[in-house]
């Protein structure tokens, strides 16, 4: 055999294994990322009684432990849809007089083998057998929640589905108790890959728990610290509030993040020149910042090249005065929409979510949200104030917990005051090391444990005038106007001064004249 043939067979040889491995290697990744797909069916949005907020709130948990999240609606479920792709499959109750009534679905999901989870009433025979447990319907009750050391009264049930005899094999998460004889039921319950929820809660105990028995269920128990965030800071914030709020958190030694919306416009005047200035004074004391999308207030950007702009001339304008956000925040829809998770969480690989606070507007919503290296779930820390603590609250899933910027010295001495009373072990983005990475085509931001690089060159942050912000607006626009109207209040003050003393002296000298005639 010629050397030239042995070549020929050899190369043949090694195309053919570089395509095996190649073929091997694109199925593992597939094989991966379907295994971290979860399919959310609901009945209805039931946006009449405003719950349409708790599937945003269980998306975003979802999103937390790295869970893919296609969300459909039943009347859109379509059969085979739900296939042995998925890792597991949520049936949600969001109105009970709607219900459940897809048939297509209900069939799919009795075959489906993966980890099932039923949340809210109306459980069907075929899922009581899969728990093995016996259920019993409570009507008017308030229920006590209790989970690890912590305890909550909740709001009065109309009526609520409850397990009352399980199995000594099945798991619990969180405990009911009805205030009249104190029978116990548990909350999240677990049987094999079977699960149940009575309700489903977006604040509170509730959402800690439901957090907690929703990483059990998918196999995705951690523990973890929850990031101390303020969020709704603007450049029209009032600016000294939000220095004055930093220095607290450093002077405390508290890590802490805020969430700030930036402008694209008027970026060369002095407003955002002050603002960066204060937001350098947040990096120096240890905080980090998190780059909020803005309101959706038009559909007019149909493909996102207008976002997208936007968000280069943000990290532009901003790394310029040497601001350098760790990550993207938005309201949770924008994980359900193609264009602006595309055109903007995308490009970032740290996630802050925060609550859908009104109706969505969408440009091309898809329901089918993706996930980053972080996806921190924000929950308001205001909603834990009524908690009775016994031990130290778990977190089970990367969280951020929210306070609102103060924007009156009321709100800023409330702010101060939750902080101390809430008295939890804070994320420190330093100590635990964080690594984020925001890329557009023309800069890369990253930050590594508390140093920060832009385009691969580490950038020092400059130190801001100590007294720099008795220079600060408050945000209304009466400075400048004020000074000149008090300038030339005064100025009028002495001319009508000088001359009322003028003619002071005129009618003394008058009346001289006059008394002088008569003495003639």
């Amino acid at each position: 055999m010629s050397v030239n043939r042995l070549k020929q067979i050899l190369l043949a040889f090694l195309l053919s294994i570089g395509i095996i491995l190649t073929f091997v290697s694109s199925q593992t990744v597939r094989a991966d990322v379907e295994s971290d797909q979860v399919l959310l069916v609901y009945d209805s949005s039931n946006e009449a009684e405003n719950a349409q907020v708790k599937i945003d709130a269980l998306q975003r948990s979802l999103t937390s432990m790295n869970l893919w999240v296609k969300t459909v609606n039943q009347k859109d479920y379509q059969k085979n849809m739900l296939n042995q792709h998925y890792l597991g499959v949520i049936t949600m109750i969001n109105w009970e007089q709607v219900g459940l009534h897809n048939q297509d679905f209900i069939k799919d999901r009795a075959k489906f083998s993966g980890i099932k989870l039923h949340i809210g009433n109306n459980l069907t025979d075929r899922e009581i057998s899969d728990l093995d447990v016996k259920v019993k319907r409570l009507y008017q009750q308030q229920l006590l929640l209790t989970s690890e050391g912590n305890k909550k009264l909740l709001p009065f049930s109309q009526n609520v589905t409850l397990v009352s005899k399980a199995s000594s094999t099945s798991d619990k998460v969180g405990t009911l108790k009805t205030q009249d004889n104190l029978t116990s039921y548990p909350f999240g319950f677990i049987n094999g890959e079977s699960g149940y929820l009575p309700f489903f809660s977006a604040s509170g105990l509730e959402m800690l728990t439901q957090v907690q028995f929703l990483a059990k269920l998918f196999h995705r128990v951690g523990k973890y610290h929850p990031v101390l965030t303020f969020t709704n800071v603007s450049p029209y914030s009032n600016l000294d509030y939000l220095d004055e709020l930093s220095d607290f958190c450093y002077q405390n030694q508290i890590p802490f993040a805020i969430s700030t919306v930036s402008v694209s416009k008027n970026i060369e005047m002095k407003a955002f020149s002050r603002f960066t200035k204060v937001l350098r004074n947040v990096e120096n004391r240890g905080g980090v910042i998190f780059l909020q999308m803005p309101e959706m207030v038009t559909t007019a950007d149909s493909n996102g090249e207008i976002l997208e702009q936007m968000m280069r001339k943000y990290l532009v304008s901003l790394a310029k005065e040497q601001v350098f956000p760790v990550g993207i925040s938005a309201k949770g829809f924008w994980n359900q929409d193609t264009i602006l998770r595309s055109h903007s969480l995308q490009f970032s690989d740290n996630w802050l979510l925060l609550p859908n606070e009104s109706k969505p507007l969408h440009l091309q919503e898809d329901n089918d949200a993706q996930v980053a290296r972080q996806n921190l779930l924000a929950l308001p820390a205001q909603s834990l104030n009524r908690l009775t603590k016994t031990q130290e609250t778990t977190f089970s899933a990367p969280m951020a917990l929210t306070i609102s910027m103060p924007n009156t010295k009321k709100s800023m001495q409330q702010a101060k005051s939750k902080i101390n009373n809430l008295d939890l072990s804070w994320y420190d983005p330093v100590a635990d090391n964080l690594q984020t990475r925001i890329e557009t085509d023309t800069t890369v931001v990253e930050y590594r444990g508390g140093d920060y690089f832009v385009n691969g060159k580490r950038e020092a942050i400059q130190a801001t005038n100590k007294v720099f912000n008795k220079q600060f607006s408050d945000g209304k626009p009466k400075s400048s106007f004020s000074r000149y109207f008090r300038i030339q209040g005064d100025i009028l003050t002495v001319f009508f001064i000088i001359i009322m003393i003028i003619f002071i002296v005129f009618i003394f000298i008058g009346r001289r004249i006059y008394w002088n005639r008569f003495k003639r």
